[in-house]
């Protein structure tokens, strides 16, 4: 039975590494795709001349910036009209799309590595448990107890009501103060 075992997890071992060569191949070309695509947006924002959206977006600004000031004088101003390349690419909504499909592959490639890391986990042997994880104090508490020492007195601060009452007028009725006292001790409880 033993050697049966041994057997079963060398062959899940090899399985599991055969999967993760696979799942990096497919992120490296996941990658790949994803630095096109960002290559094209960085062409298209940035090409020489009017052409490139960013110069594009510079100039109508400055334009407009020019409107502004000249609004206030008689005539007729002319504003800046893009590239009909420009205005092709804006109408398509070219970028918009480039972005998506950023997105997409980036999502997928998210995607890869979480499989990744669960190939890894299967990779790994198992380690033996001495029983459920205790996460939290409370958990430590409910399983193993809690330790009851006596408090010396004087050992806590303590904070009591202050017993002074301050008293009313015809107009006003009297009320107790809101303030509280501390008695010292070595810890604040």
């Amino acid at each position: 039975p033993s050697v049966g075992v041994g057997l079963r997890a060398r062959r899940r071992w090899r399985a599991a590494t055969m999967d993760q060569e696979m799942n990096v191949r497919a992120k490296m070309a996941k990658l790949k795709e994803q630095k096109r695509v960002a290559d094209e947006i960085n062409e298209l924002l940035t090409r020489p001349g009017e052409d490139g959206l960013n110069e594009s977006s510079r100039k109508t600004m400055k334009n407009l910036e020019v409107a502004v000031v000249v609004s206030k004088r008689p005539g007729f101003f002319e504003y800046y009209k893009p590239a009909p390349e420009v205005e092709a690419i804006q109408k398509n909504g070219e970028i918009q799309h480039l972005v998506k499909k950023l997105n997409r592959l980036g999502g997928e490639i998210a995607q890869l590595d979480a499989e990744s890391q669960n190939i890894e986990a299967m990779r790994k042997p198992l380690k033996m448990s001495s029983g459920p994880e205790l996460t939290s104090l409370a958990q430590w508490n409910a399983r193993y107890g809690t330790v009851e020492k006596p408090v010396p007195s004087g050992f806590y601060s303590g904070f009591n009501d202050a017993p002074k009452i301050y008293g009313g007028t015809e107009h006003h009725r009297a009320f107790k103060t809101q303030s509280r006292t501390m008695k010292r001790g070595r810890l604040i409880r």
